[in-house]
C-alpha cells in the first residue's frame, strides 16, 4: 500500500513538472529561450516526458528576469509629474481667466471705469473701482471734481 502511494506520488510530481515546462515554455517569448527554438523545446518535452522538461527547466529557459530585461510599460498621463503640473497650471490660468472674466462682468454692470474700455490710473483701494471703506462713510470717494466746478454732474434742481 505505501509502495502504491509513493508510486502515485511520483507520477503525479513528474506530470506536473512536464505541464508545468510545457506551460511556460510555450508562454515564453522565443528571444528570451536558451539552446533551442521554442518549437525545439516543446518537441523535447513531448517526446522525453520527464528529462525533456528537466531540461528545459535548467538549461533552456531564460535566466532570472532582471527589471532591466522586462519591457518598459508606457506611464499613464496620472503618472507623468509633468503632465500634472501643466494640468495644475492650465487650471489656475483657467481659474485667473474666469475671475477677470467676471470682474469685467461687474464693472460693465455697475457702469465702472473699464466700463467703456477705459481703465482709470487708480481703480481704488484692492485695484477695485468704487471701492469705499467697509463703514459705509464715504471717505475716499469723490462724487465729482474737488475744484469746486460742475463737471460732468447733472445740476442740482
Amino acid at each position: 500500500m505505501g509502495r502504491a502511494i509513493l508510486i502515485i506520488g511520483a507520477a503525479a510530481l513528474a506530470v506536473g513538472v512536464i505541464v508545468y515546462s510545457l506551460i511556460e515554455c510555450a508562454r515564453t517569448d522565443s528571444s528570451d529561450m536558451r539552446g533551442l527554438r521554442k518549437g525545439g523545446w516543446i518537441a523535447v518535452i513531448l517526446l522525453l516526458p520527464l528529462v525533456g522538461a528537466l531540461l528545459w527547466l535548467f538549461l533552456g529557459r531564460p535566466k532570472g528576469t532582471a527589471e532591466s530585461s522586462r519591457p518598459v510599460r508606457g506611464k499613464g498621463p496620472d503618472d507623468d509629474p509633468q503632465f500634472l503640473r501643466n494640468l495644475e497650471e492650465r487650471r489656475r490660468q483657467q481659474e485667473k481667466a474666469e475671475k477677470l472674466r467676471q470682474w469685467e462682468e461687474e464693472l460693465r454692470r455697475n457702469g465702472g471705469p473699464g466700463a467703456d474700455g477705459d481703465t482709470g490710473p487708480d481703480d481704488g483701494p484692492g485695484g477695485r473701482p468704487d471701492e469705499g471703506p467697509s463703514d459705509g462713510s464715504s471717505a475716499g470717494r469723490s462724487d465729482g471734481p474737488t475744484d469746486g466746478s460742475p463737471g460732468n454732474r447733472p445740476p442740482h434742481g
